[in-house]
């Protein structure tokens, strides 16, 4: 995690603190019913705001996947996933598997 999700996580728990910025729902419901809605608005919006930040302003967008950087030997990668090709896509008996660069193409 970098220094500006970070930052971002504490302002956000810092203003969903009830009464930093605004009680919800009043300050005549009970302190639980207080606490409770102040976390599920704390949750969502840092939810929203983690990902926006992640992926539209780092442009980081995590795969999800059990092959790890290059697809298998006898796969190829499409889109976020590795499809089989019915045949090697290299020689295993070179000693290297391909870069990441290198299946991508």
């Amino acid at each position: 995690m970098d220094i500006v999700s970070s930052i971002l996580s504490a302002l956000l728990f810092i203003a969903f603190v009830p009464g930093v910025l605004v009680t919800l729902p009043s300050k005549t419901a009970s302190r639980r019913t207080i606490i409770l809605v102040h976390g599920l608005l704390f949750a969502v919006v840092t939810s929203l705001v983690m990902r926006y930040y992640w992926v539209n302003i780092k442009g980081y967008l995590e795969k999800f996947g059990n092959f790890g950087p290059v697809c298998p030997n006898g796969f190829v990668e499409q889109g976020n996933e590795c499809v089989a090709t019915g045949g090697p896509t290299y020689n295993p008996g070179a000693g290297s598997v391909p870069t990441p660069t290198e299946t991508s193409a």
